[in-house]
């Protein structure tokens, strides 16, 4: 059974819960990534977010002559699977209405997948929802596999969490309260699997 713990969300802005869904819901969930052979490569480069959506005042994250850059597979099919919508609708809406701290009205789901050398470079997302949810499907991963959520901070220059994406564990942030800049390092070449997660921007 999963633990809440409100006030970091409320005051820290990012909560991390484990065991987030009953066993038999997040091995359903498992399966239907497992067995989906329909991701699309996504491949974005946008040459000036770091001169605005993205701007930091950090020394230590892209500055405003980079070039921000991802690269993953998203599988839109999978997004709109009636299974998968029941399961987000009966178990993640709930409990992201249960956790935040305000009234949340519009929720979305996204599947991903990234393959050897997929990752996302750093990032805000602020401006897509209030509450950001990371749920991880992989029911085995390692750290030195890469694909490595790490939390940033605006103010806290010396401020990284790491977050290892643990099997039916999900990951919150806070925009309301937390501007946090968060990237997700490359899945190595050695790593045995592919890493699958859920991503939603909840308003």
């Amino acid at each position: 059974m999963y633990e809440i713990n409100k006030c970091e969300l409320s005051e820290l802005g990012y909560t991390v819960i484990d065991d987030f869904l009953p066993f038999d819901v997040a091995k359903k969930i498992q399966d239907l990534f497992f067995t989906q052979n329909s991701w699309e490569l996504i491949h974005q480069i946008k040459e000036n977010h770091y001169e605005h959506v993205f701007k930091t005042q950090s020394p230590y994250l892209p500055k405003s002559n980079e070039i921000y850059s991802a690269k993953f597979r998203r599988s839109f099919t999978l997004e709109q699977n009636e299974d998968l919508k029941r399961m987000y609708n009966e178990f993640f809406v709930p409990i992201l209405r249960e956790v935040s701290p305000f009234e949340l009205n519009e929720f979305d789901i996204r599947c991903h997948k990234s393959e050897k050398g997929d990752y996302f470079r750093a990032h805000t997302d602020d401006y897509a929802g209030s509450i950001n949810l990371i749920y991880y499907v992989n029911e085995k991963w390692v750290w030195d596999w890469g694909g490595i959520l790490n939390i940033s901070s605006d103010d806290n220059y010396d401020f990284n969490k790491q977050i290892l994406p643990k099997f039916n564990r999900v990951t919150l942030l806070n925009n309301k309260v937390f501007r946090a800049p968060h990237f997700v390092s490359s899945v190595e070449e050695f790593a045995q699997y592919s890493r699958y997660s859920i991503v939603s921007f909840n308003k």
